[in-house]
């Protein structure tokens, strides 16, 4: 999932025919792809509510905007923190390639060391300034690298019929997959009208964690359909340890960013 809101986030064609499943509807994988590759803009800017929220349900809020541009197959994104104080400055960028043998590359400026990291594949598994969102979930996963299947081809989901697809990593592939998404297996609860992702669960190799997702507030704006709530809820022996909210507002697709936006002297001069 190649957008910046898995979490992007941030998440419509359909095909039928005799298969070897009989009359059907598009494989797992086409599913997949058709989620992946759905209608989304060709740039997008947001304001965003980050809310952390530990065991004890004390919130952490932040303040965040983010801007995404496409350039042909390939994606820029770039996130500003603007609140409170002890991130105010912080900015997180990111460039998606479609060419899947080009690894993604990441970048993340620390305003108290003046200084803009490189972010290694191995890092992009760990959690996104203390979110239950890792940085791999922001900018997406690459779906070639898995095998999808059918759990269940129609399933009832807050009123929507939904396919339920499981996801495990490529034999062949299994470590480099972990390594960039620490992710297992996952299991999508995708909408069959508009192919958005409403809900995950997702097995965590590092301290056998499972991570529930879910999309909500879900509506069209600039008739692209949008879900303005984000949840991501990470567990333990079935007990909530943590979880993270994203809420966006000001949503706006199609407007004119500059190129000289996705740069890492932008980075450092702040939004």
């Amino acid at each position: 999932m190649k957008k910046l809101f898995i979490i992007t986030i941030l998440c419509v064609f359909f095909t039928t025919g005799f298969t070897a499943r009989g009359f059907a509807g598009p494989t797992a994988f086409e599913v997949v792809r058709k989620m992946d590759t759905r209608e989304d803009g060709d740039t997008l800017t947001t304001d965003t509510l980050m809310i952390l929220i530990n065991k004890n349900k004390r919130k952490r809020i932040r303040n965040i905007k983010n801007i995404r541009k496409d350039y042909g197959p390939d994606t820029r994104g770039i996130i500003f923190f603007l609140s409170p104080a002890d991130v105010r400055n912080t900015a997180y960028m990111s460039y998606e390639w479609d060419d899947a043998s080009k690894e993604d590359d990441s970048w993340l400026y620390l305003p108290a060391l003046r200084k803009v990291k490189r972010i290694a594949s191995a890092d992009k598994s760990g959690s996104f300034m203390g979110s239950d969102f890792t940085y791999s979930d922001i900018n997406g996963i690459k779906i070639n690298d898995w095998d999808y299947t059918f759990i269940k081809e129609n399933v009832k989901e807050r009123g929507f019929d939904t396919f339920v697809v499981r996801g495990l990593p490529k034999k062949e592939l299994k470590e480099k997959v972990l390594k960039e998404t620490g992710y297992l297996k996952t299991v999508m609860w995708i909408r069959k009208d508009n192919y958005m992702l409403v809900k995950g669960k997702y097995w965590v190799k590092k301290g056998h964690k499972i991570k529930y997702f879910k999309a909500s507030d879900i509506k069209k704006v600039d008739d692209i359909w949008t879900a303005c709530k984000l949840t991501m809820v990470t567990t333990k022996k079935g007990k909530v340890t943590h979880s993270s909210v994203l809420k966006f507002s000001n949503i706006r697709y199609n407007t004119v960013i500059d190129d000289a936006t996705f740069t890492t002297r932008r980075m450092e001069r702040g939004l």
